[in-house]
């Protein structure tokens, strides 16, 4: 917590009490000792709500920075999205030959080059792109309100469960941010939602229901949708003190150093000029 000045403790502290104030409100009780990082309350020292939402934020940052260290020597991430997703067509087109690192020759073969590819991590789309972030601010805060939902941030996606049931997954598809949820898609049949089912695949099996999360009104049906998700595994919807999740965009550079763009080398056809 050495980050924050009093200063800025007692600012943060404020708005807090105005944010929880209103939440209760519109509850209809006092939601305080409710929200996440109340568990890192120590009430008795001075702006507890500041200190303890640092605390909770701090502990964040640390668990994901242990999970990327844990992340770094593994294989790729299996739980891409599919090719129809977009996002893979970025990466390799129909005349390459894409090869591990160490197999790749010294040398390029006749009619062939090197070309440098890049596999960008969930994180390091949603730094880059801020209209995805105003999106993905909005469904976290949804999720906030799901008591007992615990979020892991994962290489490639984000997924949400209770208890042992994963509920929903969140990834990017080409520049898209794309919700999965475990709906059944069938129930959902000439509703107003627009979706995708995609049960058929192996990857999505527990979160068959695809939205694109492309306006402010897909996040407006999104949430809707997560209150059905709530009442399918009786989850208690509480309220909570809106966080914000927006990012500072990062270069390329700037995130290939901290391991959320990792480059890599593959062997193409050369273009005929």
């Amino acid at each position: 917590m050495g980050t924050y000045t009093e200063e800025e403790l007692i600012r943060r502290q404020h708005q807090l009490d105005v944010d929880k104030w209103i939440a209760s409100e519109a509850a209809g009780y006092d939601l305080c000792g409710s929200f996440t990082f109340c568990a890192r309350c120590e009430r008795m020292e001075p702006q507890p709500c500041a200190r303890a939402e640092a605390r909770w934020l701090e502990e964040q940052e640390r668990e994901e920075e242990a999970y990327r260290a844990a992340r770094q020597e593994m294989e790729e991430n299996p739980d891409l999205p599919a090719p129809s997703e977009g996002a893979a067509q970025q990466e390799t087109t129909a005349p390459e030959t894409a090869q591990a690192k160490d197999a790749l020759p010294a040398q390029a073969p006749a009619g062939y080059e090197f070309v440098t590819r890049y596999r960008r991590s969930f994180k390091s789309r949603l730094i880059q792109d801020e209209k995805m972030q105003d999106f993905y601010t909005d469904l976290k805060n949804a999720f906030a309100e799901l008591t007992g939902v615990k979020a892991r941030l994962s290489r490639h996606c984000e997924n949400f469960r209770f208890h042992l049931d994963r509920i929903a997954k969140l990834n990017v598809g080409g520049k898209t941010l794309t919700l999965y949820l475990a709906l059944d898609p069938a129930a959902y049949e000439d509703s107003k939602y627009r979706y995708e089912d995609v049960s058929d695949r192996k990857t999505y099996t527990e979160t068959p229901m695809k939205i694109r999360i492309t306006s402010k009104r897909m996040v407006k049906y999104a949430r809707e949708l997560l209150l059905d998700l709530a009442a399918k595994f009786s989850i208690t919807v509480t309220g909570v003190i809106p966080m914000d999740y927006h990012m500072k965009y990062q270069t390329d550079e700037a995130l290939i150093k901290k391991g959320l763009i990792k480059p890599y080398e593959v062997l193409v056809k050369t273009k005929k000029k």
